[in-house]
């Protein structure tokens, strides 16, 4: 179970939170610099240029002129927005709407922050102090109030929007943390259960196609390929528990009945010797038989697939048992295209096409003929058609003859563990076909088909 904060969750959001409130004080730096940055530049620029109007009448006109000019916009008006005094050398009053010099004005000429008084009380100015060229001191400058009043609602109105932003930004952080780590617990508990020995344990899907749900498909799919093979391993150790131990019980027999009744002569416990060597090499071809058909079944070869020409690959095999037919006084034909593509494994389309011929070159009698034909069918596959004019198989026994060492009735006689087939039907079904049989009228037509080439 997730606890309700685990610490790492906790730290996850608040990094995200952080993150967030960096960005958000970026922006409202580059939102301050545009906005109150600029209207103070143009406070200082209109400050100034209000300054030097007076500084050159007072330079034009002397002190008169600048007295009259400051009296006529400031004296006997209350301080509104702008603030103005002009003062002699000794700072006494001579014009403006403020009637003293104020203490923190300050004695050197530039910029100042004074504090004034209004009638809704003290307030916070911004003047320029300049000396005219007559020796006067001149103060002018802005009341701050709506500036300052302008900052305050900048300030206000963006913690009114980070802080509700970086909350939700908090939140969600510890939502998709929680929901990543159900996840993560859900693929931990599947793999806790795997390890105990459930290989039917998968990750849950919600079939949402989201990265993790997709992650959760791959790793079904591989725990689906893993069953696979461990399954085909243990089918693998059953088979060969189960199918070798008839051979072994004969190749023991042979030996018991040695001992019980010895030879009476060099020839005929040679005889016997080579017998028993017989045993055991079918004992061995049975058991790679096996392991063969176990590869095969799981799927382990898919690696190395490729897209393989068929008519190559049969050409190559029809070749290989024309000698063969030829011995036993068979005619084996062949009608291949000259191109047709299969994506396989080229070593075991040939094994399972040699296996179909060598049944039926052994299966037909003398004076006979085995025919090979590849083709492409109607639903894009490729089929190798194998047929001949010996005894067939009844069609009772047709969907039990890719099983498991089962010989029916005309093979009795004929050598061979009963697996043949059976590797046959597992090559098609790793190359996504299948195995079929058919009454050639006389004899047995076998169907094999693959899948055709990707383009």
């Amino acid at each position: 179970m997730i606890k309700l904060l685990p610490p790492g969750t906790l730290r996850q959001a608040v990094i995200y939170a952080g993150a967030v409130l960096l960005l958000l004080l970026g922006l409202g730096a580059w939102i301050w610099s545009i906005t109150a940055g600029r209207v103070d530049a143009q406070l200082t620029q209109l400050i100034e240029s209000e300054s030097y109007t007076l500084h050159v009448a007072a330079r034009d006109g002397g002190r008169e002129k600048a007295v009259k000019e400051v009296a006529a916009r400031f004296n006997h008006k209350p301080i509104e927005n702008q603030v103005a005094i002009l003062a002699d050398e000794n700072f006494k009053q001579l014009a403006g709407n403020l009637t003293a010099w104020p203490a923190s004005g300050g004695l050197v000429p530039g910029w100042h922050n004074i504090t004034i008084m209004r009638e809704p009380g003290p307030s916070e100015a911004r003047v320029l102090h300049r000396v005219l060229p007559d020796g006067s001191h001149f103060l002018y400058g802005y009341d701050l109030t709506d500036f300052l009043a302008g900052r305050k609602s900048f300030v206000v109105a963006f913690m009114g929007v980070s802080l509700p932003l970086v909350i939700a930004v908090l939140l969600l952080g510890f939502f998709i943390r929680r929901s990543l780590l159900e996840k993560i617990d859900a693929i931990n508990d599947a793999a806790r259960a795997i390890m105990l020995g459930n290989l039917k344990e998968r990750v849950p899907e919600r079939g949402d196609s989201t990265e993790l749900d997709l992650l959760a498909s791959t790793i079904n799919r591989m725990l689906d390929h893993t069953e696979q093979l461990v399954g085909g391993i243990t089918n693998v150790s059953n088979s060969i528990a189960h199918d070798l131990r008839t051979p072994l019980a004969e190749a023991r027999a042979r030996l018991e009945n040695l001992l019980a009744r010895p030879p009476s002569t060099d020839e005929a416990v040679r005889r016997e010797i080579e017998a028993g060597i017989g045993d055991i090499d079918k004992l061995i071809r049975t058991f790679n038989a096996l392991m063969r058909l176990a590869q095969i079944e799981t799927g382990a070869r898919q690696s190395g697939f490729k897209t393989v020409e068929l008519p190559e690959v049969v050409s190559e095999t029809v070749e290989f048992y024309q000698h063969v037919a030829e011995e036993k006084g068979l005619g084996l034909s062949a009608h291949i295209p000259a191109r047709l593509g299969v994506t396989g494994d080229p070593s075991l389309i040939a094994q399972a096409v040699g296996n179909l011929i060598d049944n039926a070159i052994k299966y037909t009698p003398r004076g006979g003929s085995v025919g090979v034909a590849v083709s492409t069918g109607v639903d894009g596959t490729a089929a190798i058609v194998v047929d001949d004019n010996g005894p067939g198989i009844p069609d009772a026994e047709k969907p039990k003859v890719t099983t498991r060492f089962y010989r029916g009735d005309p093979s009795r006689g004929t050598g061979g563990a009963g697996l043949g087939l059976s590797l046959v039907a597992a090559v098609a079904a790793l190359h996504g076909g299948n195995l079929t049989f058919a009454n050639n009228y006389p004899g047995l037509r076998a169907r094999l088909t693959l899948q055709a080439a990707r383009a």
